[in-house]
């Protein structure tokens, strides 16, 4: 096995809940700060162990062409390659499967992240998975007060605010090369289905709890909290 860690980075997505700011710019080439949300992933990686990073691009892939371009060398070997039509984020893996020949990680490309990938990595290797899925705690609070009743219709409780914890997929994973017997080649497949689909073939699915320095920048809102995480991450 190399010693140079992969990894693998879904960008191609057009970012419709950002509009209008994605008609300009594709979702992972938004600015953080003083950097972008594609550089800033990468630089996790960097920091955590990852030296060869691939790219799957598909909307405004002339843009993440520019971006490589201009890219400064950080010690990380990035590479784009562009999907022919959208194969979701498991089916896009099949275009660059003799590359992968090793354990590698898969991250979506609109996170905001501090995270112990090395840590994941090796977890994932230890228990010998096919996959790892990166999870993290979520609290929901219901914004009212709960009524509970009977088949009646009697009144049981009522809770006021309650709140529930909840561990949520966080779009990081490590895969393993077995992975690929349950990717068609050149087919559509998203990452529940693969996992489904191991599932149910008896593969050995772990998760890993990557703690709480995690956003997904998916709306509006959480991409206008980015820098304040970021900076506070840092602090």
């Amino acid at each position: 096995m190399s010693n140079r860690r992969k990894a693998v980075i879904m960008a191609g997505g057009e970012g419709v809940r950002l509009r209008p700011y994605t008609f300009i710019l594709p979702k992972p080439l938004l600015p953080v700060g003083d950097t972008t949300v594609l550089d800033h992933i990468i630089d996790c990686l960097r920091t955590t162990g990852f030296s060869e990073v691939y790219v799957s691009v598909n909307y405004k892939s002339r843009e993440f062409e520019d971006w490589l371009e201009s890219r400064k060398a950080d010690g990380i070997t990035v590479t784009l390659y562009k999907e022919p039509r959208k194969l979701g984020t498991a089916g896009s893996l099949g275009l660059i499967r003799e590359q992968l020949n090793q354990p590698f990680c898969v991250v979506n490309g609109d996170l905001i992240m501090n995270v112990p990938l090395d840590k994941m990595y090796e977890r994932h290797l230890q228990t010998r998975a096919d996959i790892t899925i990166g999870i993290k705690g979520y609290q929901f609070t219901i914004p009212y007060a709960v009524v509970n009743k009977d088949k009646d219709g009697m009144l049981e409780s009522i809770v006021e605010k309650p709140s529930y914890d909840y561990f949520i997929n966080a779009g990081i994973y490590i895969l393993s090369q077995s992975v690929f017997q349950h990717i068609p080649q050149g087919e559509p497949l998203d990452m529940p289905s693969l996992i489904d689909a191991l599932k149910r073939a008896g593969g050995r699915i772990c998760v890993y709890d990557i703690g709480q320095r995690w956003l997904d920048i998916g709306r509006i809102s959480d991409y206008e909290k980015a820098v304040e995480l970021i900076n506070q991450w840092k602090a």
